[in-house]
């Protein structure tokens, strides 16, 4: 396949071949507008896994976090317009914004700062107390009701996410064609969701997602799935949590689990 970049234009890719002693370049045919040629969880989780190898303090951990929510977003940016020409979502629509959303240790404690980095100390005690609510809230829920609850994330503000640059990885990778079809989920979680996924986008954004779990996993970090909400909770009213995640123990207390079967 063409290597990528200028070298590689539709008006210069050829194929080579030795005809009688003699080289023939045969032009190749211009690819499709929604190919999608390399493979983003083999360079995600290589490069991943080169940051995590250098990590020896927060900073440095949190660098390479910052890094993995990077790819997601240089992955959709990279996509080919013909595909990105097909997502709905935009600036005020919220509705997967009261979806249950699950997500690792790791995308937690990216969060946690970001919120204590940029809060004011009146913000912070009401985005606890909205926590707060979502945990006991959760924790009372029988099995398999939470998967069904819709409610708005404690950090939705004004239809709009307060946190957008820290948001979790599911957060980034999910898109969708049509946004009535998210409204209409959002009020009856029978319908569904997937009919209006973008199968060519959703592939890529989850290679991203699922590699970066991958090099944290095979680095020792914890790797169970938690609720968002009430994991946010607890990160930020005990910050004996963080340490314990750094020392490649669970982060969370079961209680935190997205499906409590898992404890």
């Amino acid at each position: 396949m063409p290597a990528r970049g200028p070298s590689a234009s539709a008006a210069t890719c050829c194929l080579a071949f030795a005809v009688r002693g003699a080289t023939l370049l045969v032009p190749l045919p211009p690819p499709p507008t929604d190919s999608l040629p390399d493979d983003p969880y083999e360079r995600t989780l290589t490069q991943m896994q080169k940051r995590l190898q250098r990590v020896r303090s927060l900073r440095q951990m949190f660098a390479a976090l910052r890094w993995g929510l990077d790819e997601l977003d240089r992955t959709l940016a990279d996509t080919p317009a013909g595909v990105r020409k097909k997502v709905a979502c935009r600036s005020g629509c919220d509705f997967c914004c009261y979806v249950p959303v699950d997500v690792q240790a790791h995308e937690v404690f990216f969060a946690a700062e970001h919120i204590q980095l940029h809060s004011s100390p009146e913000a912070l005690e009401g985005i606890v107390a909205r926590l707060a609510a979502h945990r006991v809230r959760v924790a009372a829920y029988r099995a398999g009701e939470r998967d069904h609850s819709r409610n708005p994330c404690a950090l939705l503000a004004a239809g709009a996410c307060s946190i957008y640059d820290a948001r979790p990885q599911p957060c980034r990778a999910h898109h969708a064609s049509d946004a009535a079809v998210c409204r209409a989920h959002r009020d009856d979680p029978t319908i569904d969701i997937g009919a209006v996924y973008i199968p060519a986008l959703r592939a890529r954004m989850f290679a991203v997602m699922l590699s970066v779990d991958a090099a944290l996993e095979t680095a020792g970090y914890d790797d169970r799935a938690y609720d968002f909400g009430s994991a946010l909770h607890e990160a930020l009213t005990n910050s004996l949590s963080l340490d314990t995640w750094m020392r490649h123990q669970p982060a969370f207390p079961d209680s935190c689990l997205a499906d409590a079967s898992d404890a």
